[in-house]
């Protein structure tokens, strides 16, 4: 597609600020079925307040060249409320790969077998 178009990603703070942060997107597919977007986030970092967390500021630093879908609000400039997990991991939201070429966890693996009657 060779497109790009900015992307705004907002998250409170521990200290509850606001931090709000906006890269440039390199689209790579569209999903019209979900309505959303798979993107690439570009490069280089945006500059970020000193008053940013370190742990945070470094979180935020490693996204460029992440793989992200977003839904079609963020085309028209809407900033997309995250909570901070997503910049720890704990939430899967940034993706170091392409995420369609992933194969889905089976989670009937973690579950105890059940007992035939």
């Amino acid at each position: 597609m060779n497109e790009q178009f900015p992307v705004s990603f907002g998250w409170r703070l521990p200290n509850d600020a606001r931090l709000k942060v906006t890269f440039q997107a390199e689209v790579i597919a569209y999903q019209p079925d979900k309505d959303r977007w798979l993107i690439r986030l570009a490069g280089p970092p945006p500059a970020l307040d000193a008053q940013v967390p370190a742990d945070i500021r470094q979180a935020i630093e490693a996204l460029p060249g992440r793989w992200v879908f977003v839904p079609s609000e963020a085309r028209r400039g809407v900033t997309l409320p995250l909570k901070l997990e997503t910049l720890t991991g704990r939430i899967r939201y940034f993706y170091a790969h392409d995420p369609r070429s992933e194969q889905p966890s089976s989670r009937t693996q973690d579950r105890p077998s059940q007992p035939d009657s």
